[in-house]
């Protein structure tokens, strides 16, 4: 499975994929280790999680191929697949990441965490 991602996306991702960082697109869904327990809401809310190359990522078991490498996805957010349409583009006027299919927005604010500047806040 592929996911597009449009120039002006990459280039907001660069900075990561140059420092060897995994990313995960992760649906927090308030399962797996990056996921608050309870901190899901009733909405669809995807975010881009920046990880170290030697993090444990069992909890990701789908990859999706793009421009920038491999994209790591939960299993349990399966149903936001869309084989031949998936996308990250960046809303002009916001400037926010949107991940899109064929059908719909997922999700028009997708935020960008890099986890190691969260574990060193924490």
């Amino acid at each position: 499975m592929r996911i597009e991602i449009t120039a002006e996306a990459q280039a907001k991702l660069q900075k990561y994929v140059d420092a060897k960082k995994k990313i995960l697109l992760d649906l927090d869904d308030g399962f797996g280790r990056f996921s608050g327990e309870g901190d899901c809401a009733l909405i669809t809310k995807f975010r881009l999680i920046m990880v170290d190359a030697d993090e444990d990522l069992q909890d990701y078991s789908v990859q999706l191929d793009s421009v920038i490498g491999k994209i790591y996805f939960k299993d349990s957010a399966k149903d936001f697949l869309d084989a031949t349409g998936m996308s990250l583009k960046v809303n002009p006027k916001t400037q926010l990441l949107i991940f899109a299919n064929t059908k719909e927005i997922i999700d028009n604010s997708v935020n960008i965490i890099d986890y190691d500047l969260l574990k060193t806040n924490n």
